[in-house]
This record gives structure tokens, C-alpha cells and sequence, in this order.
């Protein structure tokens, strides 16, 4: 699960994260049940399987009008949930009866997505092509000066980062705790980030009350959590900030999100289940946000970017990716990953989304199948829009048949639904 503390003083904030994003917000657990989505052909079993045609989220978001600058949302807000983190500029979700805006990513017009596990866009992994001296992949986008001032920059947020590797540290430097997120009132500086990344394998079963805080110089939560990278946060200017050399830092803007909520971060203690509330989920409603205990924001006034810089949670996803998998909780046993990040609800079946696997699916007419995200990255199934971790989706299924499916995000993610 995710998790966002941050930890203010006069320059310099920390973060304390479970495991992916810095940023305040949710939505709900369980978007409306339906029976079969409209997109999806019915057949019956006599019949070969149906062919299941996924909306494009990113195509979707990009069809939609252009904003007057960098900073702003498009003037019409679409009619269902759209985008994608990290593949749109622009996200939006389904949020009761509502379509909410969740995000901006990166500046109008054509941006490096530099995320794909077989490119090279961790920090590890540029700065070994700048130091090889090869030829810069055109996925990257800039020249090899280029990368080598981004590399060098990157070297200058680790060496940030592995300052304060433990929260015990960070509050003896004199850091407190709190839920906003300021942006910096002086320029860009690479070796001065305004939060540090923690994370700690275990943390995610913690609430925001339990966590822990800075009390005169000491930590008191749980021991163990160490750095894993960097926030920087700017002034929300009408441009997109030009700050890390080369054009793949596409830095992001969080809209109706939640912050200081009773849940804010991670799970209920009076029931061992996962409640996100870090913006990874969608938006949060003003009702909602303010019934847990929460403070709304309508737009967190800041230009975002996340820079995972620990060689030992390498982002393979890049090194300025919103999700970073390779931090906290790692679990080798399905179940208890199951159990950490997803909510069975009852009168249904359960089908866990588990390492980037659907799983065996068979559920009779009229039943409810509840898929639920285990993984620690988005994915989507029929028309449930973007599920990201913990987040579940229920249909129901009128006629026997078999239904395929297939994530949006992860093509190669398929599975048929069998309905007897």
C-alpha cells in the first residue's frame, strides 16, 4: 500500500511512503456494480469466446480539447472515467455519480513517456548508458550531453536522499510531520528536494494515526522505514516546469484529493483491510473526504515529481514513474499479498488481479465477480476504467457464455470469463 507523511522544516521536507506515490486523495473501494458492459459481446457456450474491445484511456484523454496552458484543465469534463497515470496527461474518475478530474501530467503537446520495463529509464540504468557511451535510445528524447547533465543531476538527489536514511535521522535534523504538501519557495535545486521517500516492508498494514511522528527529535513509530527517493514540488505556473535536463520529467498536478483523513494512507485498524487515500486511486468527492475526517483540496497548488533514486529499489518503470513496484511489500506468498491490499465483499466471487494474472474465472449467471487489484500498478478489466491498488470492480453476467478480457495497460494480461 501506499502511505504519505511529510515531514516539514525550513528547507527541506521527507515524505514517509508505502510504496509508490507522494500525494494525498482516494476514491471509493468499489466502483458500481453493473451487468455486462455495453463493449462486451454476449455468446454462449456453444459459441467461441467473445472478443472484448477495451476503451484506449490515453487515445481518450488526448481527444479531448486542449487546455489554454500548462496548468489548466480542458474546458469539458469527459462523461466517464478517462486516462491513465503515467500514459495521459490527463486522468479522470468515476467518483459516485461524478466524473472528477484526478490528474495532470506533463505539458500539452507531445511528451517522452519514458516508462517500459524494456527501456532503459531507471536511475541505474541511465546512468549506465551515459557512462557506456553508446548512442541514446530515441525514446529518451535528448541528446548525450543531455543525459549526462540528467544523470548528474540524479547523483545529486541521491546523495539528498541517503543523507537522512532513516526517519530516526530525519527527525533528529529537526523534520516534523505533517499532511500538506508545500511548494518551494526557492528554484529548482536537484540536491535539495522538498520530500524524502521512505518506505518499510510491514508499514502498509499501518493507519495514518499509527504511522508515528517527529516528537523533540525522535521518531515514534515503528523502526526500519528507509529512504527510497525523492518529491520535488514547485510553484503551480501556468508552464510546465523545465527543471531536470532532457524532456521524460513530466511533472504532475493532483486534483480533488484528501488530506489529514482518518484512513489517510493505509489500512483501518479495526479492520485489517486497505483504504489508499494517496491520490493512486482516483479522487476523492468533498463529502467523502470531509465524513473520514479529512481536509478537501480542490487542487493541491503545486507542480509534483517523484525521483526514485535507491540503486536498491531500482524504478524499472523509470525513474520519474508515479508507481515504483519494486519498493514495499514485497510478498512472495499470493494470499497474503491478497490479504494486505485487496477487501473481499460478500455475495460474490473474488477474482484477485495477483502479478499481473486474472486468474481461473468461472461464475454462474446473475452472480456478482468482484475483481479486485492486488498488484502494485494499475490495471482495468471490461469497462472498469483504472483500478489501482486495492481497488475493486463489480458486474454481474445475465447469460452463460465465455467473456474475454484483457487489461488496457498490460495487453498481454488475458483471461476468459466463464459463465455457466
Amino acid at each position: 500500500m501506499r502511505r504519505s507523511v511529510h515531514m516539514l522544516a525550513a528547507a527541506l521536507s521527507v515524505c514517509a511512503m508505502l510504496p509508490v506515490s507522494c500525494s494525498d486523495g482516494g476514491s471509493e473501494t468499489t466502483q458500481p456494480s453493473s451487468s455486462v458492459p455495453a463493449n462486451v459481446d454476449t455468446t454462449t457456450t456453444d459459441a467461441p469466446p467473445s472478443t472484448v474491445v477495451l476503451p484506449d484511456y490515453g487515445s481518450q484523454a488526448a481527444d479531448l480539447p486542449d487546455a489554454p496552458d500548462d496548468r489548466s484543465l480542458p474546458p469539458v469534463t469527459p462523461a466517464q472515467s478517462i486516462g491513465a497515470y503515467g500514459f495521459s496527461r490527463y486522468v479522470f474518475n468515476q467518483v459516485g455519480d461524478d466524473v472528477l478530474a484526478t490528474l495532470i501530467e506533463g505539458p500539452r503537446g507531445y511528451q517522452y513517456r519514458c516508462q517500459g520495463v524494456d527501456q532503459e529509464c531507471s536511475y541505474l540504468e541511465l546512468k549506465a548508458l551515459a557512462e557506456s557511451n553508446d548512442p541514446v535510445p530515441e525514446y529518451l528524447g535528448m541528446s548525450g550531453d543531455e543525459l549526462a547533465a540528467l544523470v548528474s543531476q540524479l547523483d545529486e538527489v541521491n546523495a539528498a536522499v541517503e543523507e537522512y536514511p532513516t526517519l530516526e535521522q530525519a527527525c533528529a535534523a529537526g523534520f516534523s510531520v505533517s499532511s500538506s504538501q508545500n511548494a518551494s519557495t526557492v528554484a529548482f535545486d536537484p540536491s535539495r528536494p522538498q520530500m524524502v521517500l521512505y518506505a518499510k516492508d510491514g508499514g502498509e498494514r499501518l493507519t495514518r494515526e499509527e504511522l508515528g511522528s517527529c516528537v523533540d527529535g525522535e521518531w515514534t513509530g515503528d523502526p526500519g522505514y528507509e529512504s527510497v527517493g525523492a518529491v520535488f514540488t514547485l510553484l503551480l505556473t501556468e508552464d510546465h516546469p523545465d527543471a531536470f535536463a532532457g524532456p521524460i520529467d513530466n511533472w504532475h498536478i493532483h486534483f480533488n484529493t484528501c488530506a489529514g483523513s482518518r484512513n489517510e494512507g493505509g489500512a483501518d485498524s479495526a479492520e485489517d483491510t486497505a483504504v489508499e487515500a494517496d491520490g493512486t486511486r482516483g479522487a476523492f468527492s468533498r463529502e467523502q473526504c470531509e465524513a473520514d475526517g479529512g481536509a478537501f483540496q480542490e487542487v493541491i497548488p503545486v507542480w509534483m515529481m517523484h525521483a526514485y533514486v535507491d540503486p536498491d529499489h531500482d524504478a524499472q518503470g523509470g525513474v520519474f514513474a508515479m508507481f515504483n513496484p519494486s519498493l514495499p511489500p514485497v510478498i512472495d506468498d499470493p494470499a497474503e499479498i491478497e490479504r494486505l491490499r485487496t477487501t473481499p465483499l460478500p455475495n460474490g466471487i473474488n477474482a484477485s488481479i495477483n502479478n499481473f494474472d486474472f486468474g481461473e474465472l468461472t461464475v454462474e449467471a446473475g452472480q456478482p465477480l468482484v475483481f479486485s487489484n492486488s498488484d502494485s500498478v494499475p490495471h482495468t478489466d471490461f469497462d472498469s476504467g483504472l483500478l489501482g491498488t486495492g481497488d475493486s470492480y463489480e458486474l454481474t453476467f445475465d447469460d452463460p457464455g465465455e467473456y474475454a478480457l484483457f487489461c488496457v495497460l498490460h495487453p498481454a494480461m488475458t483471461a476468459t470469463v466463464t459463465v455457466e
